[in-house]
């Protein structure tokens, strides 16, 4: 068992007040910068022994607005709200001619999923996209179809570096009725991102019971499924999971600023072995994990760590 951070990482006191400070023309540039960096830095020492880093993608502000930097006849729109949480995400504002300039797609993965060379293209990372329903649910004017292609090209290009994960993050599970078109185009769009690349796809769900979109995910040509644990139980979910596949395990509450207690992550990992070995499991949040302040995120993956040390070895 092991621990992995897809997605953003709530960025540090320091880092706010400086893209404040920035944005109030206090600050340079090349000092918020400065400043990125350190932040960055410091989570990397959180992550130390990790299997694979997280870039903490501390420079998105949401998943979406990063995209209008990218796409052709896009804008970043008004602010909605981000499901049932406290965050809000722009709405990308498009147009069935909006498309990837290609011109600008090497420096932007360097901006957005290197850190602006902090890591290299051979460092072992984990990468993080919205999936396509989430993309869909807060973008207007862009059809599924164009979606689609968007996120193939984006998602080969990172799949093409060496000793990648990708994370798709999509919390529409639980939330609506996927139409049986929307699940035909989720797969397609999976298995023509499987055949390219030999990288690792997983789909991760967020917040809600994904009990009633069981059959659909499991069959779903991706290597792991994240599932949030404070809302799935245990017998729910797990008796079927399937044998070919890694369980990113969400159980470090976002939505808490309460540290895990290591009873009940005892408890659970104890559960957790009558379906799976421990060499499929990840450790993960069970939800974004910017919903926190930084300094209760850094703690909860420390407390565990240390639990994880703690468990019996086994035989």
């Amino acid at each position: 068992m092991n621990i992995l951070l897809p997605g953003q990482y709530p960025r540090s006191e320091a880092l706010i007040a400086a893209t404040r400070n920035y944005d109030r023309k206090r600050l340079s540039l090349d000092d918020l910068e400065q400043v990125y960096r350190e932040d960055l830095h410091l989570f990397k020492e959180v992550q130390k022994g990790f299997p694979y880093l997280s870039p903490g993608l501390s420079h998105w502000q949401d998943l979406m607005r990063p995209f209008t930097e990218i796409l052709t006849h896009t804008r970043a729109g008004t602010l909605t709200r981000f499901y049932e949480t406290n965050t809000f995400w722009r709405m990308l504002e498009g147009s069935q001619e909006t498309q990837i300039d290609e011109s600008k797609l090497e420096d932007w993965v360097e901006t957005y999923f290197l850190g602006q060379g902090a890591f290299s293209s051979e460092d072992p990372l984990v990468f993080t996209l919205p999936f396509l329903f989430v993309f869909k649910d807060f973008s207007r004017g862009i059809s599924y179809e164009r979606i689609a292609g968007i996120l193939e090209r984006i998602a080969s290009r990172l799949l093409a570096l060496p000793n990648k994960l990708l994370c798709f993050m999509e919390p529409i599970f639980g939330w609506r009725q996927l139409s049986e078109e929307e699940r035909t185009l989720g797969r397609i769009l999976l298995e023509r991102l499987k055949a390219k690349a030999p990288s690792q796809i997983f789909l991760c769900s967020y917040f809600f019971s994904i009990e009633q979109d069981l059959d659909y995910l499991y069959s779903l040509p991706v290597d792991g499924l994240g599932i949030d644990f404070y809302n799935n139980s245990v017998a729910a979910v797990l008796p079927n999971f399937p044998k070919d596949k890694i369980l990113l395990a969400g159980i470090i509450n976002t939505e808490s600023t309460l540290i895990e207690s290591k009873k009940n992550i005892d408890e659970f990992v104890q559960m957790l072995s009558a379906y799976l070995p421990e060499q499929r499991v990840y450790f993960t949040p069970n939800g974004p994990a910017e919903l926190l302040p930084r300094m209760v995120m850094d703690e909860k993956i420390k407390n565990l760590q240390e639990i994880i040390l703690c468990l019996p070895q086994p035989s």
